[in-house]
């Protein structure tokens, strides 16, 4: 089931959901909660995937430093570290989906599933068509809920997650 703003506001108030909103009066939606950027980054190093993650390897990311409060962003892959704080409890999964608005300035957004019990800084990764100027704090994002039954806990090694360890700035 997919929570409604009724239920958002119910899960916030209980210290869950989204943390750290800029505006929970405006982020908050009929079906989710917008998320706010907070830095861009680009891909900076190799990395490597393979099955039981014994050979992950997590690659180096530059902060591309904003202008004037804001980044002019030419087409490309990026990464972006969103101002709020993810913390799901172990019956909700959370699934980040671009803002319309977003969609038709060309910037897709990429991102995957939210396990139930993750706590840790959102992160989510965007690619663009044309160029665009994003303003610091711009809504580009939002991260929908759903309620699971029978669930598990996540205890995976993004649990706690830090984005900042890898990233270097420019």
């Amino acid at each position: 089931m997919l929570l409604s703003k009724k239920e958002i506001l119910e899960k916030i108030k209980e210290g869950m959901l989204v943390l750290n909103m800029i505006d929970p009066a405006v982020q908050i939606q009929q079906a989710g909660v917008d998320l706010t950027v907070g830095r861009i980054y680009t891909l900076k190093g190799e990395g490597a995937l393979d099955f039981d993650n014994s050979k992950r390897k997590i690659p180096e990311y530059e902060v591309i430093e904003p202008a004037n409060e804001k980044w002019v962003l030419e087409p490309g892959t990026y990464h972006a570290a969103m101002n709020e704080t993810i913390k799901l409890p172990d019956n909700i999964a959370g699934l980040l989906l671009p803002r319309s608005s977003a969609l038709t300035c060309g910037l897709e957004v990429h991102s995957a599933l939210w396990d139930p019990g993750y706590e840790g800084r959102s992160f989510m990764h965007f690619s663009l068509k044309k160029k665009i100027e994003l303003h610091k704090n711009a809504r580009i994002c939002q991260m929908i809920f759903f309620l699971l039954e029978n669930t598990e806990e996540y205890r995976g090694s993004y649990t706690g997650e830090d984005i900042f360890k890898n990233m270097k700035r420019g």
